[in-house]
């Protein structure tokens, strides 16, 4: 009986937990790809391709925080430069 109740028990408990908080990793992807866009922008121009596949980095970075459910400052990682055209 009691390992009947272990059994049913179990897969309730796996889902209540709360899922995991990508935030802070996501910041950090957007902040890395933002900081090359900056390097690349001040050596090759903002106009570059060099800074058109950084900027492209960073457009698949924020598809990894969206798939993730994470959230990102998008007043600093969605204007200017790191928008593609």
């Amino acid at each position: 009986m009691g390992a009947l109740a272990v059994g049913l028990a179990l897969p309730l408990c796996s889902a209540a937990r709360a899922d995991h908080d990508w935030s802070d990793t996501c910041h950090q992807r957007l902040e890395n790809a933002k900081a090359k866009i900056d390097r690349d922008a001040a050596k090759y121009g903002e106009h570059s391709g060099k800074v058109d596949r950084d900027v492209a980095k960073l457009e698949q970075e924020r598809a990894w925080c969206r798939d993730h459910h994470a959230d990102w400052d998008h007043n600093m990682f969605d204007v200017g430069i790191y928008i593609r055209k």
